[in-house]
């Protein structure tokens, strides 16, 4: 995560997968929730609006029968007695199964059972038809009183089930709709709070980059510091014992540059750092080390190169410098550098190449500036 924090692009692309997964995921959950929550219910008012049409086809097998007592309407009858049962079972066993509390449903399945109960009596009232199917009258009658009593029975258990139904699930779904809704805010609350925790790392990594570089980087030039430059000297002088390549290195120091500051102040001297500072970062090549190494110092590490590159590479620098213009109030005036130009020996390490390197740029100093002593 520390290393992700240090590309902004990845870091990004990270997090738009995570809220990606959170929103498929919500998705998922909200569309299962919803078909699942129908389905709890859906199957029992199909169930109950099925059982509706049984008191009607009571009422029309009966009146039926009472027209003519066939064998085709006791038939009719026969099966609506044998399906009532089952129908009666059937919707209380998913009643005890669901989710609604049973002391709302409890009236109507005592209604159910007593008209479960009537049922037999009604059977053995279709036996009582005479061999030639002709019904006396107080058989009629009292066919159809309980057949009245049972389809009056049954319309009014189901439509009241039906209705107690449909209140149910839409009670469930408005407890589904604030549960999605708390869902959704704790949702938002984990992505804002993984945005958060993700910022919050990327902006420590890059306040620990950004004190790291500086404590690599000399803050006026923006050139390596001391500190830098003795870094990738080690890491060259490694590579020079594996593959015996060769490594130079050049000290610079600004001739007079004291006079400068005395002359046009500061603010005007610290113009012509920068300015000689990107003079160098022209003239160097991008494997080059650059660096400020203090005040008016500053140093050129040459992986690669010889004594001869070294040298050819401080004379053009003598060159630009001459040729480099002035800021300021101090146009007029002319800036030269003293060089010391030094080729690293099989056995040296950087310290011993700097010291030859250093004393080459006192004899520099010494012999009259504006050279380069190799």
């Amino acid at each position: 995560m520390r290393h992700l924090a240090k590309k902004p692009s990845v870091l990004l692309l990270t997090y738009l997968v995570i809220v990606s997964l959170c929103l498929i995921a919500f998705g998922v959950y909200l569309s299962e929730a919803r078909r699942l929550i129908g389905a709890n219910y859906t199957a029992m008012v199909t169930d109950v609006v099925r059982a509706q049409e049984d008191p009607e086809r009571l009422r029309m097998i009966l009146d039926s029968l009472l027209d003519s007592a066939d064998s085709i309407h006791v038939e009719q009858l026969n099966d609506l007695l044998w399906r009532l049962p089952l129908r009666i079972q059937s919707i209380k066993t998913k009643l005890a199964r669901s989710e609604i509390p049973p002391d709302q449903y409890q009236p109507l399945i005592e209604e159910l059972d007593t008209i479960n109960g009537r049922l037999p009596a009604l059977e053995e009232a279709t036996l009582n038809v005479n061999s030639d199917r002709v019904l006396t009258q107080a058989e009629s009658v009292d066919l159809l009183n309980l057949g009245m009593d049972i389809e009056e029975g049954l319309a009014w258990s189901y439509s009241e089930l039906n209705e107690l139904l449909h209140r149910a699930s839409a009670d469930q779904r408005r407890l589904m709709e604030w549960l999605t809704l708390a869902l959704a805010a704790l949702l938002l609350m984990l992505v804002a709070a993984i945005g958060v925790v993700l910022l919050m790392l990327y902006r420590l990594n890059a306040q620990r980059e950004m004190m790291r570089r500086q404590s690599r980087t000399d803050e006026l030039t923006g050139l390596r510091n001391r500190r830098r430059l003795l870094e990738d000297a080690g890491h060259h002088f490694q590579r020079r014992d594996r593959h015996d390549s060769p490594i130079s290195l050049l000290l610079l120091d600004l001739d007079h540059f004291k006079l400068i500051n005395d002359d046009f102040g500061h603010p005007v001297g610290d113009q012509v750092l920068v300015a000689f500072a990107n003079l160098l970062l022209e003239c160097s090549r991008q494997t080059d080390s650059v660096a400020r190494m203090g005040g008016e110092e500053f140093a050129i590490l040459l992986p690669f190169s010889d004594g001869l590159a070294a040298q050819q590479l401080a004379q053009r620098i003598l060159a630009a410098v001459r040729e480099m213009p002035m800021p300021g109030p101090a146009q007029g005036r002319r800036l030269t550098v003293s060089i010391g130009v030094a080729e690293a020996e099989s056995d040296d390490d950087f310290d011993g190449l700097y010291h030859r390197a250093d004393r080459r740029l006192y004899r520099a100093k010494a012999q009259g500036r504006d050279r380069a002593i190799g």
